[in-house]
């Protein structure tokens, strides 16, 4: 017997908000906005008809069983899955470094958004312990009590009482609390090894040539390529919105809107992208991309980290692991990372060793 046809009920909940994404993306769907409209600065106007929905559910039908199947065939990676970020304080002998208490930390974010995953990065480096809340990037409704309708490049915290939007906002926050400056001042004395290496200073950590020139490669120029990379097909776009699965706050239906949804918006983007930023091969782009870390970052793997330190990792090194840990369990993360293997996949390997608890 054939599959029943896409769920009406989930067929017009879509439809619904389809018909008004050609005029308003950035209102139904930031997750697409934001890779576009802070990578490129480029809108996005393409029409969408509740044909093409009809298209595709003719296409791809729902499978009847108690569980909602989802449309597409899983994507079989070639590597294991990779560990999560904590949102606890995982290294006790760090925390006990601190005289002062962590600040509490509500963090707002998208899980496949590279700026989201530069903040938890240093989050998680500075074994900084805080809240994650998922946002719906169709509604919103998380946001709501904040009157925070765009993130612009990012996630969103409340610290304290405090709301601080955008990653680099977060990190310089959090960079200046006491609880983080005793804690890693304590790991890199830890780090320190013979008399001759030099201890890691938060001064260099933040503002050394090295720490500014791979974060703002990482913010404005890996982060906007790994978005056609992700969503250079309607499968591979689909695929990418897998995480809603996971997120114990929305409900069937809102995952499978937000699945259908974001991978559409972010398909029918991708090509404006590629068009924004001339690229005509997006793989070999993004490769091209890492050819660089690679040659001036790691001096070809004669360094450990691009901080130039051979014991520290900075913040350079920090944004760019973000950027890539965004897309893990990807086709994506697969081509950057495992098959390209040498030294992006090393400093990759050790830097997910020191950042991931």
């Amino acid at each position: 017997m054939s599959a029943p046809p896409f769920s009406r009920v989930a067929r017009r909940y879509c439809i619904s908000h389809i018909r008004s994404f050609s005029h308003a993306v950035r209102a139904t769907s930031p997750t697409a906005s934001h890779f576009i409209s802070s990578s490129t600065g480029l809108p996005l106007n393409t029409p969408v008809l509740s044909s093409e929905i009809d298209n595709l559910s003719s296409r791809r039908h729902l499978q009847s069983s108690p569980a909602i199947q989802l449309p597409f065939s899983a994507i079989h990676l070639p590597f294991p899955p990779r560990r999560q970020f904590t949102t606890a304080a995982g290294n006790d002998e760090l925390t006990t470094a601190a005289t002062a208490a962590p600040p509490a930390i509500k963090l707002y974010q998208y899980h496949i958004c590279p700026f989201c995953n530069i903040t938890k990065s240093v989050f998680s480096y500075s074994n900084l312990p805080y809240e994650a809340v998922e946002v719906n990037p169709l509604t919103k409704a998380e946001l709501k009590p904040w009157y925070v309708w765009r993130l612009q490049k990012g996630p969103i915290a409340i610290i304290g009482e405090t709301q601080v939007n955008g990653s680099e906002e977060i990190i310089h926050a959090i960079l200046d609390s006491p609880y983080v400056s005793d804690v890693l001042s304590k790991r890199w004395d830890t780090d320190k090894g013979d008399d001759q290496t030099p201890v890691m200073t938060m001064e260099q950590f933040k503002k050394s040539e090295n720490a500014r020139r791979w974060f703002r490669f990482a913010a404005d120029d890996l982060a906007a390529l790994l978005y056609p990379n992700i969503c250079g097909t309607l499968s591979d776009s689909y695929d990418a919105f897998s995480y809603v699965k996971e997120v114990g706050s929305f409900t069937s239906l809102q995952k499978v809107s937000i699945q259908y949804l974001g991978a559409l918006a972010m398909y029918l983007a991708a090509s404006k992208v590629k068009s924004k930023r001339k690229i005509t091969d997006e793989k070999a782009a993004l490769q091209s991309a890492l050819d660089t870390f690679e040659s001036e970052g790691l001096k070809n793997g004669s360094i450990p980290f691009s901080s130039g330190n051979p014991l520290s990792p900075d913040m350079g090194d920090l944004a760019v692991f973000g950027v890539l840990y965004a897309v893990r369990d990807m086709n994506a993360h697969a081509d950057a990372i495992q098959n390209r293997g040498g030294a992006v996949k090393d400093w990759y390997d050790r830097m997910e060793r020191i950042v991931v608890q």
